[in-house]
């Protein structure tokens, strides 16, 4: 049993930091040093000492996340605008000095020269310990313009991009086609200050409405508001131990008698010791808590989230999900399984019955005649789609317990079996190599499967790029393929025709090369309510997006409102638009999600509305509602529109609120939490949430004022600081009373203030009619231990540790020390199950 006590994280806490076991990283992850000689050939993948490579510009094409160059003594060109650009900004870390007769191992045992550097980099790099020629046979005055250039575009962007539309192919410094910067999150923004990022997540907090973004970076996870995706706040940074390797998914569950939800995030590190971490986000939008639970493994490369809404991260089908992880340092890195029956205390049960190694996760839920065919199928067959390097395995997860393999699918041209997702029909499965582009010289390619039958999926189409970058993650919203492109950028295609995608959007992130490097996006999020995307660059921090390629002529489906209400024994109706475009027959399917109602409160299944050539008139959903006679307050159900067919696409609200009210219930508002703190000095935003109860069939308001306390207005918080909230009819949503919170640089101790509410009208206020706001003091934190020193660029970790180890038990002398413990499933070290350790 998990440890549930917790350490509370506010704003401005970090978790510290423990000492790491080293980490040995596959081929793919690039973390083993890269070796150049001015004798060296310009083949194969320059890892191995013995035959290094030629060039700078080879070895850049062939570097991988967390990448070192080491140069032998010797001369090299600096040629073209990317290399300087990589050797000025240090965004890839190249170091000279080094003797080709010792493998590489130490450095100042000769003089690394580089010649055609423009003068003006003279002294920069000549610091950095190279010898410098500045000479004709390198970079001309144009290439050195544009070198100049990119590290004009670097440094801006180190401070952070500014909103800008996509027009005549460029949005800001970004090139772009028909996607917008809405935002940009630099590192330099966020309180921790991480030097890199990588993969991002994002949910819909059901209490408050509120959207946040999740975002991986080397030293911890962000939590960033992105509710007003054009003005992205900073929440809190949980710390842990430097990686390049970072994933986070969540998890929503209604809490019945807390009349709330409550959310919590799982984040894994590779490269690491981290375990497991679990995160309550239960007290956003102000606070999250750091639960203190004790991982059965130290390391993992991907968490993923099967059974699960990806908007929410609230339960399919009543269900409750299964945590997966992949790539963990047990066993020989195959996936396993872990109950969220208690989600701050996630439980192994079981996993993979093959040793494969699970690189990346993705799962679909298959309620037609093809769920016959899976082993353990009812009503419906989960499906787990398994990426582990050489092969994609289909595994029927119905019953997570006992998992059956369902096949083995292989490619052409296959380096690196990486990732994928789903087609919103369920019929189509998009695939992504990560290593094809570098080991084999493919542009970018991404393959399409059937999954027609789920014992033999085959492929019937691919996508190719314009350039080498290389393909990451991607995810489907409607007919849409939001896919990280590394360097690159954002890529959307237009996967209306599956097997044969189309490319009708992408930003550029990375403006500095679309080469074969690990340079660029990371990852991307398309799921918000909104309609906003986020996206991850390694090098520059979270960026939010608009997809403006969705603007056809077949046009956009979308809800008429985001809420509707209905009493028990009624029929819930919404309606349905078809905007911006008419051509052509069109057609967009609807499906729901249990929130707080479940299956036994309504009636009718998934199904799909029609448009004819030219026809722009309104569709209406109905919803037959049961009445239980049970009396369970305001109940929410959600419908979402999906996989539109004919080129029409979806708009941004496809995801609507159907508000369940017991017959003739008295119409409620109120706070729903009446005391609030929130700290001066960290997310700097007081939100006081109303919501409604009973009934939101008829319009309502309510008035709100300034109460008084021992803080000042316009000093300690700026706001509003009296107004009327109102709710349409059928408007069931929370409302978000949002006031700046001033750090005054005074010691004060902790000042309140009161917000009172009055002159209700359709409503009767439930509860206090007055929330007070405590606005904290400061908490000085002592900052996290410095990160141990790294092994070849790679993990954290004493790597010597593990030699030691491994010596003691070739000997059979007892193992050294270790600050590390175990429980669960794996109680000892055993030398770290024989394996990949990635």
């Amino acid at each position: 049993m998990a440890d549930r006590s917790r350490s509370r994280i506010l704003p401005l806490a970090l978790a510290g930091l423990t000492l790491a076991v080293g980490h040995l990283a596959g081929a793919h992850s690039g973390v083993h040093p890269l070796f150049v000689a001015d004798s060296g050939t310009d083949e194969g993948d320059c890892q191995d000492a013995r035959t290094p490579c030629r060039t700078i510009g080879y070895a850049l094409s062939k570097a991988g996340k967390a990448a070192e160059i080491r140069l032998a003594a010797g001369s090299y060109a600096v040629d073209s605008p990317e290399i300087l650009f990589h050797l000025v900004s240090n965004s890839v870390n190249v170091s000279g000095g080094y003797a080709r007769r010792d493998g590489f191992e130490r450095s100042g045992f000769g003089t690394t020269t580089l010649t055609g550097v423009p003068h003006e980099y003279r002294a920069l790099l000549e610091a950095r310990g190279f010898n410098v020629i500045a000479d004709s046979k390198g970079l001309g005055a144009e290439e050195a313009a544009e070198a100049g250039e990119l590290l004009g575009v670097y440094d801006r962007l180190k401070k952070g991009a500014a909103p800008a539309e996509c027009v005549d192919g460029v949005a800001g410094d970004l090139a772009c086609e028909s996607v917008d910067v809405l935002s940009h999150v630099p590192f330099g923004d966020l309180r921790a200050a991480p030097a890199a990022g990588n993969d991002v997540w994002g949910f819909v907090d059901l209490n408050t409405g509120r959207e946040y973004t999740l975002a991986g970076f080397d030293t911890g996870t962000a939590v960033i508001d992105v509710t007003d995706p054009a003005n992205p706040v900073e929440v809190a940074f949980v710390q842990g131990q430097r990686t390049t390797w970072r994933d986070v998914k969540v998890y929503q569950l209604f809490d019945s008698a807390g009349d709330r939800w409550r959310a919590y995030a799982y984040v894994t590190a590779d490269g690491a010791s981290d375990g497991l971490i679990v995160i309550d986000m239960s007290g956003l939008p102000h606070t999250i808590e750091k639960v203190a639970y004790q991982s059965d493994f130290l390391s993992a490369h991907n968490a993923y989230l099967a059974g699960a809404d990806y908007s929410t991260g609230i339960a399919l089908a009543e269900a409750t999900p299964v945590l997966i992880i992949a790539g963990s340092d047990l066993g020989s890195g195959q996936y396993r399984s872990y109950s969220l029956s208690d989600p701050a205390a996630p439980a192994f049960i079981g996993g993979a019955t093959a040793p494969d190694y699970m690189h990346d996760a993705s799962s679909v839920r298959i309620t037609d005649a093809r769920k016959d065919t899976c082993a353990n199928g009812g009503d419906y067959c989960e499906v787990l789609l398994d990426f582990n390097e050489n092969t994609i395995d289909l595994w029927d997860i119905t019953d997570p317990e006992h998992p059956e393999r369902l096949h083995q699918a292989v490619y052409s041209n296959s380096a690196y079996t990486h990732s994928g997702w789903w087609s919103e029909d369920r019929q189509f499965m998009f695939v992504h190599d990560e290593l094809d582009e570098q080991r084999l010289g493919l542009t970018t390619t991404v393959r399409v499967f059937s999954l027609a039958d789920l014992r033999a999926p085959v492929q019937i189409g691919e996508w190719t790029g314009p350039t080498n970058a290389i393909d990451h993650n991607g995810f489907v919203r409607g007919n849409r393929y939001y896919m990280s492109n590394y360097s690159r950028g954002l890529t959307v295609l237009d996967i209306s025709d599956p097997a044969v995608p189309k490319t009708v959007g992408s930003l550029d992130t990375y403006p500095f090369s679309d080469n074969t490097g690990f340079q660029g996006a990371w990852g991307a999020y398309p799921f918000f309510f909104s309609g906003a995307i986020a996206i991850q660059d390694i090098d520059s921090g979270l960026f939010l997006a608009r997809d403006r390629s969705r603007d056809t002529e077949q046009g956009r489906f979308a809800f008429a409102a985001e809420s509707v209400f209905a009493e028990e024994g009624q029929a819930a109706q919404l309606t349905v638009r078809r905007t911006g475009g008419l051509t052509g027959s069109v057609s967009v399917g609807f499906e729901f999600l249990g929130a707080t109602a479940g299956a036994t409160d309504f009636q009718g299944a998934a199904g799909r509305l029609d448009w004819a050539d030219g026809d722009t008139s309104e569709r209406t959903v109905s919803i037959p509602l049961a009445n239980d006679d049970a009396a369970e307050g305001l109940e929410r159900l959600f419908v979402r529109l999906v996989d539109p067919q004919g080129g029409a696409t979806l708009g941004d609200i496809n995801v609507a609120s159907v508000y369940v009210g017991e017959p003739a219930a008295p119409s409620t508002v109120g706070f729903f939490e009446e005391a609030i703190e929130v700290a001066e000095s960290g997310f700097g935003k007081a939100v006081l949430v109303l919501r409604r109860g009973g009934s939101a069939r008829h319009p309502a308001s309510v008035d709100y004022a300034l109460a008084g306390g021992s803080a000042e207005s316009g000093s300690d918080f700026d706001g509003s600081m009296s107004g009327t909230l109102t709710w349409d009819a059928g408007d069931g949503m929370p409302k978000n009373l949002v006031l700046d919170i001033a750090d005054d640089g005074n010691s004060e101790g902790n000042e309140t203030f009161e917000v009172r509410l009055s002159n209700p009208a359709g409503a009767t206020i439930a509860g206090s009619a007055a929330a007070q706001v405590t606005i904290a003091e400061p908490v000085t934190i002592a900052p996290p231990p410095p990160a141990p020193p790294t092994e070849g660029g790679g993990g954290s970790g004493s790597f010597g540790w593990l030699i030691l180890t491994a010596l003691a038990l070739a000997a059979g002398l007892p193992r050294p020390a270790s600050r590390f413990s175990r429980t669960g499933g794996a109680t000892r070290w055993s030398a770290r199950d024989p394996g990949r350790w990635r």
